[in-house]
């Protein structure tokens, strides 16, 4: 007989839900300031949890009481511990394993670091579940699946509107893993052993503590891993946030990814001086991405009357600015205002119209910075252009050859621009810029013209302007800009492609896609082979998946692994879904570095009503279960045309609502009382297809076919789960 009565068997589900969605979000947010913080590793962090989680339920062997309660209760201790090793390890890791300073690691070192970094706190989570379930059969028989699973899920909602609204201000990863440290003490004095008293002081010393010792800690890995000292260290609502002083130079990282160094005075000059010569009598200009440095210093010492300022992550502003202030000092602060909110969404809501918007965010790493580089955004910006207005934005290029990847990633980009702004020009280089004009007419004709104007006009003086960008300046150094061969190469190779090629959109981010690809041929790596002919991954899982089923047969029988591919099937989707879920509110706000763990929330808030509903008697027809999760897709991708952002939030939890009902009408038939066998093969097909649906959604479905082609997959996903139920009509 169990020691922990009911009670405190729930609310050890209840804590280990929570524990393990703030655990969740917070190794995301550690791990994505190591590596390229993009979608991938997302997927990566995502697969890595669930396979923790699977191994967890599927090597759990039956045990008597005792050593049930003792997986329970270790579990739920080690889970805090372990999140702190891992959160402090991914940033330690670049000691060992020491890498050239503003490079990444390659993507197959990423990716294994995901992996080593996530699973084992996933394996906790999966650990402790088939137990829990086992010895909560003991008082509500086959009802304690589902009761355990509505319970941690409940938890788990919990945790992530915790993190989302408190926590993501207040604490650190070392305060939150010795919060919930002393929270799990507290579940074992009440409820098992006294003794254990005094280690508490422990996590309750390093909560006080908390922020000094990682100061401590990040200090001392940045300065024994890069040439400069880090003065600032910082978790904004959209990245992780670090600057780092050299010399005479600061600079600006997020999330691993350098955003710029300042001052940029050389760097600035030659920008600066085309965007002169295109703004002539245009006095109204928005700014994106360039950083608050030389370019943004001196456009405000020219003759514009208001300059609007925008970061690709509004957070910068904040972080920069006592440091900006080291090297710039405005007079004229009347004519600047910075927005600190995302640019896209400021355009679709704002009906202010500019004279001219230049944008130059970073190289679209992620799709946080894809959402720049769409022709959706290009429309935006047409939309917001007074009549003789012009747009510049910046596109990534070349200095020789184009190889297949690159072509593929430029010409997404261009075939968007050249969409929606037919009437333009574009310079050469490293880095290209792409100059359209709202109408016919407004464009100079030809480069030509561009620089014989801006000779005929006053050039900038001294005054006011930093003399390295001013200084011997003539117009002839912006030919640097329009080499003729470069750019007959480009048109060369782009006409074809631009007939063919998928643009950039927000639904189909092909461009962060080809980027990743291009990346991964850079860099000669096996996970080359893989993105570029996307076959191996599915083939890979499916013969996985296959095993996990003839193993389950063999081990259970056929009802069981009947049981096992429903459940399969709905991890798979839920996930997937979920993880489009995440891309189309990033789409939206440009958030989604603090906003997963309130995604997470809301979705674990649906399972946890489907599964209470489930667990009552109210929701017993399983196959019309599905055939509504199909439908609740189908709403999501007619919301995708329209895009409110209440029935955003409303669609989300329908959706895992009814996922959440299938767990407990596969359980409450469970044969002959075996619950920690039933236990253990759903919840490990579950995650087992989270595993699948997490890698096939970020590294084949959305490159192959964007948002709306995954979420027609996941619907068709749903009659194999259906066909299996209709046939075993005791499973419902």
């Amino acid at each position: 007989m169990s020691v922990i009565g009911r009670r405190g068997l729930l609310v050890i589900a209840f804590y280990m839900g929570l524990a393990a969605a703030i655990v969740q979000v917070v190794l995301i947010r550690e791990i994505l300031s190591l590596c390229r913080g993009n979608e991938l590793i997302i997927g990566m962090i995502f697969s890595s949890w669930f396979l923790g989680i699977y191994l967890g339920a599927r090597l759990n062997p039956y045990a008597g009481t005792e050593v049930l309660e003792r997986r329970v209760l270790a579990s739920m201790l080690a889970l805090p511990v372990l999140m702190a090793l891992l959160a402090y390890g991914a940033h330690a890791v670049q000691i060992v394993l020491p890498r050239t300073m503003g490079t990444f690691y390659s993507f197959s070192a990423e990716l294994s670091l995901a992996l080593i970094f996530t699973l084992p706190a996933g394996f906790l989570v999966g650990f402790f579940f088939p137990p829990l379930v086992s010895l909560v059969s003991v008082h509500i028989k086959e009802r304690s699946g589902g009761f355990v699973f509505y319970i941690e899920a409940l938890g788990s909602f919990a945790g992530g509107i915790a993190f989302s609204f408190v926590l993501v201000e207040l604490a650190n990863p070392l305060g939150i893993a010795s919060g919930l440290l002393c929270a799990a003490l507290a579940i074992v004095f009440m409820y098992k052993n006294k003794k254990l008293l005094p280690i508490a002081l422990v996590p309750v010393i390093c909560l006080i503590f908390s922020g000094m010792i990682e100061e401590e800690v990040f200090t001392g890995v940045w300065n024994r891993t890069h040439s400069g000292k880090l003065v600032r260290f910082q978790r904004t609502k959209y990245q992780t946030v670090a600057v780092e002083s050299s010399g005479e130079n600061v600079s600006i990282y997020g999330d691993g990814i350098l955003m710029y160094t300042l001052p940029d005075r050389y760097e600035s000059r030659g920008i600066f001086h085309l965007v002169n010569a295109l703004r002539r009598d245009r006095r109204r200009v928005l700014l994106m991405g360039s950083g608050p440095g030389s370019l943004l210093h001196n456009l405000l010492n020219t003759g514009i009357e208001h300059l609007s300022y925008f970061e690709s992550d509004p957070g910068l502003w904040d972080a920069v600015t006592p440091y900006r202030r080291m090297f710039y000092h405005e007079k004229k602060q009347e004519k600047l205002a910075v927005y600190r909110e995302d640019l896209c969404h400021y355009l679709s809501k704002s009906p202010e119209r500019f004279d001219m918007i230049v944008s130059i965010p970073p190289a679209p790493e992620n799709i946080m910075l894809n959402r720049f580089y769409t022709r959706e955004f290009f429309s935006l910006c047409k939309n917001h252009l007074r009549e003789r207005g012009l747009f510049i934005t910046s596109l990534h290029g070349f200095s020789d050859y184009m190889s297949a990847s690159r072509r593929n990633f430029i010409a997404s980009i261009y075939a968007s621009f050249a969409a929606e702004f037919p009437d333009h020009l574009k310079t050469s280089g490293e880095m290209i810029y792409l100059i359209g004009a709202g109408g016919k007419g407004v464009l100079p004709e030809n480069y030509e013209a561009v620089i014989r104007q801006y000779a005929e006009e006053a050039l900038p003086h001294q005054h006011g302007f930093e003399k390295e960008v001013v200084q011997n300046y003539s117009p002839d150094e912006m030919r640097m800009f329009f080499e003729k061969t470069q750019i007959r190469y480009f048109d060369d190779i782009m006409a074809p492609l631009v007939r063919k090629v998928d643009e950039n959109r927000d639904l189909k981010p092909g461009a962060y896609w080809n980027y990743i690809v291009l990346s991964a041929f850079r860099e000669q790596s096996f996970l080359y082979l893989i993105l570029k002919g996307f076959w191996p991954l599915p083939a890979a899982v499916l013969l996985l998946f296959g095993a996990a089923l003839w193993d389950i047969r063999r081990r259970h029988g056929p009802r069981p692994m009947s049981a096992g591919l429903v459940m399969y099937c709905v991890g798979f989707i839920s996930i997937s879904t979920m993880l489009v879920m995440i891309v189309l509110y990033q789409n939206l706000h440009g958030i989604v570095y603090y906003r997963i763990s309130l995604i997470n929330a809301l979705f674990m808030l649906g399972l946890s009503l489907g599964s209470f509903f489930a667990c009552r008697g109210t929701i017993t027809r399983l196959p019309l279960v599905l055939i509504s999760v199909a439908a609740s897709i189908g709403f999501i991708l007619t919301w995708t045309k329209q895009g409110n952002e209440i029935a955003y939030w409303l669609l989300l939890i329908l959706f895992s609502f009814l996922c959440g009902a299938v767990f407990p009408a596969l359980f409450m038939n469970s044969e002959g009382g075996r619950y920690l066998e039933s236990a253990s093969v759903l919840d490990a097909m579950d995650h087992f297809g989270a595993i699948a649906g997490s890698l096939l959604t970020v590294m084949v479905l959305l490159p192959l076919v964007g948002i709306q082609g995954t979420l027609i997959i996941n619907i068709l996903l749903v009659l194999p789960a259906l066909v299996v139920a209709l046939k075993y009509r005791k499973l419902a």
